[in-house]
């Protein structure tokens, strides 16, 4: 049933209607007013228990009528005096509000009705301006107020990281009924009860990326499903595709942004893909952080074909007209799929977690994108790995991942301990099984994955015949739909391994005795592997 924009009248009697038309409502002008002549005209809230008129006070809460959401907190204090929840979220709108005289009496009311000791565990701040300080020293009264300051800090950091216009942000809407969404702009500069308001998932908020003087703080790179995978219902494979290729997307482009001296937060936005933000120490122009960010990317879009990739800002310059490229700030809930959104290599996904990572980080100096920017050609084709050791002790893998878009979101699932497909797993042994080393390489990766057992992977690398898998069958086991196949510079027969400069054809013969000694060091390494792991070792 869809909203409209006529009260809910007060003769009905169907008190989950009136909820519902409430909760329904969307989060803009219009769902505001239909609320605000709601609560206005119903008489109905005289008749809804505790448990109803919080939902109703979080709804005025979420449209920004606080006056109405303090009338509906009074009432139930007044009609539920015993109702605890009552009032702890009306003591926490007047906190956020700082009305320390309210708060005050309202406190005072409160501890007449509920446990003082419950009352003296909430979150209060300036319960009473005559107590003196050293009455909260040495007792429980204190957690709140450091948990209070950790809190701002965390929105101080979180205001220095992201940062956008200085007179207005954007508020995000959702009309679930039509199925519709988008942003709403707000003509102010954002406060810090603003993000609060953000990080506790009461309203969700956007910055526009170009100031005054069409500078930006951050660049965003938007990593989306391409459209004709939203909003449907995917198969196996299709899901199966869609998760290779986002590992591979996130180590790839963190990859890429380490190795050019930029700070990159990779973020699952709560809707279809992920955010990477590159957070600047100054402001740079639009036009560096632009360049610098498509100089990063270079011809990835290529690789891919299940996510679109998509740059901001997309302007160097403001116009006067509108207000600038929009992106919607970390850590908040979408409200269009209900999902909260949050950093990837965060420990977990708690605030405080979240923010240990954020505080670990360090902008990249503007110096260091405008070099990005400036120079001439794309960021390396060569993929650097997490450790440089790494690219030493195997320089063929390093090769492949970088050079063989395939091959790198098969070896992306393997290096994030996922499970692999059987065709991921025949695409593997019928490459890497043809190099020299190929017991060392593969027993390196499978090592990683949950169900690797060494016997088992020797029979299948003694089970390798014939030639190196071709990139058209390499393409078409991954179902990927981009051009075929993968081109190279001297004609032949195109597969994965003529990216190494040091293969020509198959290898020779071995003597047996010669693989004999080969197994058993590969034996050797891959135990002292496993030893290390267990011992917490690299």
């Amino acid at each position: 049933m869809q909203t409209g924009t006529r009260p809910v009248q007060e003769g009905a009697e169907d008190y989950r209607l009136f909820l519902d038309r409430l909760q329904r409502a969307p989060l803009d002008a219009e769902g505001a007013a239909f609320v605000r002549k709601s609560l206005d005209g119903s008489g109905l809230l005289s008749r809804l228990d505790s448990r109803a008129l919080l939902q109703v006070a979080l709804v005025a809460q979420q449209h920004g009528l606080i006056e109405h959401a303090l009338q509906v907190y009074e009432r139930i204090n007044t009609r539920f005096p015993d109702c605890a929840e009552g009032w702890r979220q009306h003591l926490e709108i007047l906190r956020l509000l700082d009305d320390r005289k309210a708060l005050v009496s309202v406190r005072a009311r409160a501890v007449a009705h509920v446990d003082p000791g419950l009352v003296q565990s909430w979150d209060l701040e300036g319960a009473g301006e005559d107590e003196p300080a050293t009455a909260l020293e040495g007792s429980g009264v204190t957690a709140p107020f450091e948990e209070l300051r950790r809190q701002e800090e965390q929105v101080s950091l979180f205001m220095r990281f992201f940062r956008g216009r200085e007179d207005a942000f954007a508020r995000q809407w959702v009309n679930r009924d039509e199925k519709r969404q988008g942003y709403v702009p707000v003509r102010r500069p954002l406060q810090p009860t603003d993000v609060r308001d953000h990080l506790d998932g009461r309203r969700t908020y956007g910055i526009y990326l170009l100031d005054h003087r069409s500078m930006v703080h951050t660049g965003v790179i938007d990593m989306d499903l391409v459209g004709r995978l939203r909003d449907r219902k995917l198969d196996g494979k299709q899901r199966a595709v869609i998760r290779r290729e986002a590992l591979y997307l996130h180590k790839r482009i963190s990859t890429l942004a380490r190795e050019a001296g930029l700070c990159c937060l990779a973020e699952v936005s709560g809707g279809k893909g992920y955010h990477f933000w590159f957070p600047a120490q100054e402001p740079v122009p639009a036009a560096v952080m632009r360049k610098a960010l498509y100089r990063l990317v270079g011809r990835l879009q290529e690789d891919v074909e299940s996510f679109s990739l998509e740059i901001f800002p997309k302007q160097d310059q403001r116009t006067g007209k509108g207000f600038g490229n929009l992106v919607k700030l970390p850590l908040g809930i979408h409200r269009g799929t209900g999902k909260p959104s949050f950093f990837v290599l965060a420990a977990d996904r708690t605030r405080n977690s979240q923010f240990e990572l954020l505080s670990r980080l360090r902008p990249t100096p503007a110096a260091t994108l405008e070099k990005l920017a400036a120079s001439g050609s794309a960021a390396p084709v060569v993929v650097h790995p997490r450790h440089a050791a790494w690219a030493e002790e195997y320089p063929e893998l390093a090769k492949l991942e970088a050079c063989c878009p395939m091959l790198g979101q098969v070896m992306a699932t393997v290096r994030s301990g996922r499970e692999l497909s059987l065709r991921e797993e025949k695409i593997l042994l019928s490459t890497i099984g043809h190099l020299p080393r190929a017991r060392l390489l593969l027993h390196h990766l499978f090592s990683r994955l949950p169900e690797y057992s060494r016997p088992l992977l020797e029979y299948k690398i003694s089970r390798v015949r014939g030639t190196v898998l071709g990139c058209r069958r390499i393409h078409s086991l991954l179902e990927h739909g981009g051009d075929l196949p993968c081109r190279f510079e001297d004609d032949g027969y195109p597969h994965p391994l003529r990216h190494l400069p040091e293969f020509a054809g198959e290898p020779e013969p071995r003597s047996e005795k010669v693989e004999n000694l080969r197994d058993a060091l590969v034996g050797l390494k891959t135990a002292i592997r496993q030893v290390e792991r267990f011992m917490g070792g690299t």
